[in-house]
């Protein structure tokens, strides 16, 4: 399961799962989890970039994804090593800022005519 988040309100943007689930607030929940998290840090003056949980269930990692988003990516199999998801979250997040900048430029490019 892959859900990318907005970076300053960790709103749900877009996500992908292969079973679907039967708590249709599911992402209210998780986003709500992630901000009250991420509330918790900025109190403590710490910073939040990345994190894992992990147990004999599942593995759950968020990320910086591009300048605007965060990644979270949710594995059932817990025995998934962690660099081989973080290396295809970065592998795919080189494109996605890729795409992220050319739909910039096309916008700038449209405001300017």
């Amino acid at each position: 399961e892959v859900l990318l988040f907005e970076k300053a309100t960790f709103l749900v943007i877009s996500h992908a799962e292969r079973h679907q689930h039967r708590d249709v607030h599911r992402f209210e929940k998780i986003s709500n989890i992630i901000k009250q998290f991420k509330l918790s840090c900025s109190k403590l003056a710490a910073h939040f970039d990345a994190m894992e949980v992990r147990n004999s269930n599942f593995a759950a990692f968020i990320d910086v994804f591009t300048p605007n988003t965060y990644i979270m990516v949710i594995s059932s199999d817990s025995q998934i090593p962690s660099e081989a998801i973080l290396i295809n979250v970065r592998n795919a997040r080189k494109h996605f800022e890729r795409l992220e900048k050319d739909s910039h430029q096309a916008r700038s490019l449209a405001f300017n005519r």
